[in-house]
């Protein structure tokens, strides 16, 4: 089970607690019993985290001290990934079949839309060459769009911190047979040079992110001048992330204050705030009522 960034958050001074609780209870119900694995976990929450006074003292505390750091052994199957190593050897899901199963999942739900994912992978797909990195990949949506559509001149890089998400991507490139690879690494100190890239994307993933503003830095140091950032942004209230606020009682206006205050998704307003703050510059956008935005913005020459 993969640790939610909020309750990474709310848990700063104490992830291996978090990290001993998430393993233990896996362990105990996972696969065969999803219900039983969230109800004994939100127990656990309200014993640590009993009213919403203490939620908020724990998001004020993260506000002052948090760091964009990554947390290793995000869930139990990276356990043994040393943050030191950017690039871990990619086995078990990275096999054609599985590749196949994830891309039939995503292109019977791609299908219902397909205007906007054509318009999505529009903008990655840019020019003739394209050098492709996407952030926070979950080989589902957003990575099937885009590899179905590269080309033998184009090139995939898919970073994640669950070493299971990058190996999902890494079986998705076996199954469309493209230059493309899924590695685990920090989204807050990429290990590529300056400039690599042609396009940066990323499907609904900063919403699972913490420390959004020295992600899009990175984004930004990365991209090659005239080079794109394409992210796919969900609607504040379809973001699995911040269901733990809803639990606390916060109001949608709070949850965004405070979002913003520990560094987290502010919005898809507030993303837009952060890419002109870094330096990007607005090209486009496209909204759908029950898929979100995206939203394209570019590197400036």
């Amino acid at each position: 089970m993969i640790l939610n960034a909020l309750d990474e958050v709310l848990f700063w001074d104490d992830i291996d607690t978090l990290k001993s609780i998430t393993k233990h209870l896996n362990e105990k119900y996972y696969p065969q019993d999803y219900e039983g694995y969230h109800k004994e976990y939100d127990l656990f929450f309200k014993s640590v985290i009993p009213d919403k006074t203490e939620f908020i003292r724990r998001l004020e505390h993260y506000a002052e001290v948090g760091k964009p750091i990554w947390i290793s052994g995000r869930n139990d199957m990276c356990d043994d990934i040393d943050a030191d190593l950017m690039v871990k050897a990619i086995s078990v899901r990275s096999k054609i079949d599985n590749g196949e199963q994830m891309a039939k999942r995503s292109l019977s739900y791609q299908d219902n839309k397909p205007s906007f994912w054509d318009f999505y992978t529009h903008n990655i797909l840019h020019q003739q060459d394209n050098r492709i990195l996407e952030l926070t990949v979950g080989a589902c949506g957003g990575t099937n769009a885009v590899m179905r559509k590269m080309t033998d001149r184009d090139y995939y890089m898919g970073v994640d911190i669950d070493f299971a998400c990058a190996k999902n991507a890494d079986a998705l490139a076996k199954y469309y047979n493209v230059n493309g690879l899924g590695i685990t690494g920090s989204l807050w100190n990429l290990p590529f040079d300056d400039c690599m890239f042609t396009s940066v994307c990323s499907n609904q993933g900063l919403e699972e992110c913490r420390e959004i503003p020295t992600i899009l830095e990175e984004a930004y140091r990365v991209l090659q001048p005239g080079g794109k950032i394409v992210l796919h942004c969900a609607n504040i209230d379809k973001m699995q992330a911040y269901e733990r606020f809803k639990q606390y009682d916060f109001s949608v206006d709070e949850m965004i204050y405070w979002a913003k205050r520990i560094r987290m998704y502010p919005s898809t307003d507030g993303v837009e705030e952060l890419l002109n703050n870094v330096g990007f510059k607005f090209c486009n956008r496209m909204f759908d009522e029950r898929l979100g935005s995206i939203l394209v913005y570019e590197k400036q020459v």
